[in-house]
């Protein structure tokens, strides 16, 4: 992820939020080119932060550069906000860019466990069970 995400032209910076590295688990400076997150997470949960940051990056960035108070920051315990049209298009971004449907597919069959495709796939059982819903819709 890091490497997908330098590549694409921002920074991947693991900070220490200090008093507030319970709530929050990254962010997406963009006038710095930056991607901020939080070293204390685990590494599943660092990739799909910048994963969906990048999201962020790519399919946002000219308005977040404009309006730079619509861009919150990630927070790591909660539910994503289903009525943000721009937070669901940066988690479908984050779902397809680590769990792609055509590398998925071939090995989704009924008898691979679900922890099996969680390692395969370096994701935490959230995403899978995500990813391996959608496949099935």
């Amino acid at each position: 992820m890091i490497e997908i995400a330098e590549q694409s032209g921002v920074n991947v910076v693991f900070a220490d939020f200090g008093e507030h590295k319970e709530k929050v688990a990254g962010y997406c400076d963009f006038r710095s080119s930056r991607l901020y997150v939080n070293h204390e997470e685990r590494r599943v949960r660092q990739n799909f932060t910048i994963a969906h940051e990048l999201g962020h990056w790519l399919l946002h960035k000219d308005l977040f550069e404009n309006d730079p108070d619509k861009h919150v920051v990630l927070p790591r315990f909660s539910k994503p906000d289903t009525n943000d049209p721009l937070e669901l298009e940066a988690n479908t971004f984050a779902a397809n860019l680590l769990v792609p449907d055509r590398l998925l597919r071939p090995v989704a069959s009924g008898f691979v466990q679900i922890k099996t495709l969680m390692r395969l796939f370096d994701v935490s059982r959230t995403m899978m069970e995500w990813r391996l819903w959608e496949l099935r819709q």
